[in-house]
């Protein structure tokens, strides 16, 4: 397939498959495109939020995600109207969809190319943040600094959006949906195909975000049993505060002098504060 990425080339193309790459509606390759080609403008330049395909008056208009290493997804839309096709993407998806339209006889070959490129680009983020979330894992060993626990429930955000964008794209590639109704018998074998690299994406994007979730609740368990301490050993120290701070005559008599002060200050609720840690270690034992 002939690729079309300036106004200047547009003129070139002859009766051969031709796809046009353009990296949004003020592209001027677009205009161009809508002159000679005959594809209807693109409505808007808004980033799509979910895949989808749709069949208007014989023209095939399509969504795609592609994961991305920022938060939001690659934003893909697909025009395809006979052998002409008008893709708009931003610079990096457009990178990675290029190689997968120039090798395609034909559009709709082209269409379930691009499909196949996007699944393994969501493969390849998808490794990458596994490699990461092995690395949180290994470092958030016992307690982990507030820092590297947003870090981890970002991750977990992000691979939470990766998923499911991913089950977005596997339905579009079953075969009720119009996009199999649009392809020939040899092409279904490979979006079934494209089905199964998308589905298998979901299930490791499920499977790191509830690996990342169980992490974050064995730091939530660490950090309570981190305060419940800090509160046992306060506790008998409130008491004992609490006790000889109030203002009883015969207390004010009575405990006047250093040795009454030491006795009662500090040996008395230091006793009381290991006594109740050591009563604490022999429950937690017991249970």
């Amino acid at each position: 397939m002939q690729l079309v990425e300036s106004p200047a080339t547009l003129g070139a193309v002859g009766d051969v498959p031709a796809c046009a790459l353009a990296s949004g509606l003020s592209d001027p390759l677009v205009d161009a495109v809508v002159e000679d080609w005959g594809i209807p403008r693109p409505r808007t330049d808004e980033l799509a939020r979910r895949p989808s395909a749709h069949i208007v008056e014989e023209r095939l208009e399509l969504v795609l995600l592609i994961p991305n290493h920022s938060p939001h997804h690659l934003s893909v839309r697909i025009h395809v109207s006979g052998d002409r096709m008008l893709v708009l993407a931003e610079p990096e998806a457009l990178e990675i969809l290029r190689d997968a339209a120039e090798e395609a006889d034909g559009t709709r070959e082209a269409v379930v190319a691009m499909l196949l490129a996007a699944a393994h680009r969501g493969e390849e983020v998808l490794d990458e943040l596994e490699d990461a979330s092995e690395r949180l894992e290994d470092e958030s060993g016992g307690y982990a600094a507030a820092p590297q626990r947003r870090l981890l429930g970002r991750t977990r955000a992000d691979l939470f959006r990766i998923q499911e964008a991913q089950a977005a794209m596997h339905r579009l590639c079953t075969p009720d949906e119009q996009l199999s109704q649009e392809l020939s018998k040899d092409l279904h074998r490979r979006l079934r195909r494209v089905a199964t690299e998308f589905d298998a994406n979901r299930s490791a994007a499920a499977r790191l975000h509830a690996m990342l979730g169980d992490l974050l609740d064995e730091q939530s368990t660490v950090v309570n049993e981190r305060l419940t301490l800090v509160a046992t050993i306060f506790l008998p120290l409130t008491l004992a505060t609490g006790f000889f701070g109030m203002n009883f005559s015969w207390m004010q008599e009575r405990t006047g002098s250093l040795a009454a002060f030491v006795l009662l200050g500090i040996v008395l609720p230091a006793l009381a504060t290991l006594l109740t840690l050591a009563m604490v270690r022999v429950l937690t034992r017991s249970s």
